[in-house]
């Protein structure tokens, strides 16, 4: 996948044109989509693949108390310092 698909997804997300379950469900996508042996991801999206892993879906299924899961706001705050990063990438 090469780093606009990526800045494309993140800035829907960030910008609100695309809801958290959305951008999860996209970015695992776009994450397995990945080849293999070609290039790697960006270290802006590796980073953020951490919290959006740790994000799931159903809040019934969370555990606020837990630092292995992440709610919506921490999603948007690491998307948010993935975009700057992957802007900062391609200056």
């Amino acid at each position: 996948m090469n780093d606009a698909a990526w800045l494309h997804l993140v800035e829907e997300f960030v910008d609100g044109r695309c809801d958290v379950n959305a951008f999860h469900d996209r970015f695992f996508e776009l994450w397995n989509a990945q080849p293999r042996f070609g290039p790697p991801c960006p270290a802006a999206i590796e980073q953020l693949f951490f919290t959006v892993e740790a994000y799931c879906p159903d809040p019934a299924l969370r555990d606020p108390g837990s630092p292995y899961e992440a709610d919506a706001a921490e999603v948007r705050k690491d998307a948010e310092i993935a975009l700057a990063r992957l802007k900062a990438d391609r200056q």
